[in-house]
């Protein structure tokens, strides 16, 4: 713990000995602490990384390299607002793609201002990742998902627009709010303790599409619309929360313990059909009655990885800087920085 406070430090020092640029950290096993400042700080920092190296992005905009295709983690300082005041949010500022040599990634923390990428068009896979309270436009996994697919990923605790997973197989959704349309097909995909906002287009289409053998569990969908999921494929639904008293899902669907609700009954503080972070996705009394099938709440507060509050990352968190505007007469300037460790 001490040499992650350590790294945190250090970047945000430095960040204030050179004029206010952001500085990029990589811990390497290897080669030890290396910093990197400037435009292409994140771009720097990933030629020099080797695999099972780790980035410490501070708060800031950053331009990805045009492909990460290194087994890496990365960490922000967070995207949401009320908990980035003292470092400003982290934000890649373009679309990030993950290559077929990118097995093993860690990201967590950051703002990605277009899409997440797995592989390409060509059915190149990417297995094993972790991505976990990020925001971000749309998860796409590309291909057509007869070989090669992208195995055993886990997606935890994010806000995503939208899924668009052709070539995604055996994976995870646990804790994420996501806005729209969920575009399959999907083949043996865990959804589980997520939140899903609203339908594509008023009903017209399903906000889930073609889920063949997926389980969804303890699930809230605000849809109320009866159109949910298409597929010709069993999937199984358990003690999901519906805004709809009969929704439509799928071929044959395997139904345990589900529960029908009002919309407005469900959460707290939620409207519209997009995320917002004023909005709060705690339960209403009546709903926090409607368990999950592991006893612990539906939606983003129950289950293994309950929503953390304002995103904050995993690792230690500055939470307030306060620098002053003078020196005094041997050129030092005062410096108060305040580090939280996080307990998950």
């Amino acid at each position: 713990m001490k040499s992650l406070y350590t790294f945190m430090l250090l970047v945000l020092c430095s960040t204030i000995s050179i004029n206010a640029q952001k500085v990029v950290a990589l811990h390497s096993p290897t080669n030890g602490v290396q910093y990197f400042d400037g435009t292409s700080a994140l771009q720097d920092a990933y030629n020099a990384a080797v695999a099972t190296d780790t980035i410490y992005l501070p708060g800031g905009t950053f331009t990805p390299p045009a492909l990460f295709d290194k087994q890496l983690t990365i960490f922000g300082a967070g995207h949401h607002p009320d908990a980035t005041s003292a470092t400003q949010a982290t934000t890649i500022s373009a679309h990030v793609y993950l290559g077929d040599n990118a097995d093993g990634f860690y990201l967590e923390g950051v703002n990605i201002s277009g899409s997440l990428y797995l592989g390409d068009a060509n059915d190149v896979s990417v297995n094993d990742i972790v991505v976990k309270r990020n925001h971000f436009d749309s998860l796409i996994a590309q291909g057509t998902g007869d070989t090669n697919t992208s195995n055993n990923n886990l997606f935890v605790e994010n806000v995503i627009y939208s899924l668009s997973t052709h070539n995604l197989r055996s994976s995870s959704f646990s804790n994420n709010i996501i806005e729209h349309r969920s575009n399959g097909p999907f083949f043996n995909l865990q959804f589980v303790n997520n939140v899903f906002i609203t339908s594509y287009y008023n009903g017209s289409y399903p906000i889930i599409t073609y889920a063949n053998s997926c389980v969804f569990r303890n699930n809230i969908f605000l849809q109320e619309y009866t159109y949910l999921c298409s597929g010709d494929g069993q999937s199984e639904w358990m003690n999901n929360i519906f805004c709809h008293s009969n929704p439509t899902l799928g071929l044959d669907p395997v139904l345990t313990s589900n529960y029908n609700m009002s919309r407005a009954d469900v959460l707290v503080d939620q409207t519209g059909s997009i995320f917002d972070y004023v909005h709060d996705y705690h339960l209403k009394t009546g709903a926090l009655s409607n368990l999950g099938d592991d006893g612990t709440q539906t939606g983003l507060y129950g289950g293994v990885y309950p929503w953390k509050d304002f995103s904050i990352p995993t690792n230690p968190h500055i939470v307030s800087k306060t620098i002053s505007g003078s020196s005094d007469a041997s050129g030092n300037i005062q410096v108060d920085i305040t580090v939280e460790a996080q307990d998950n």
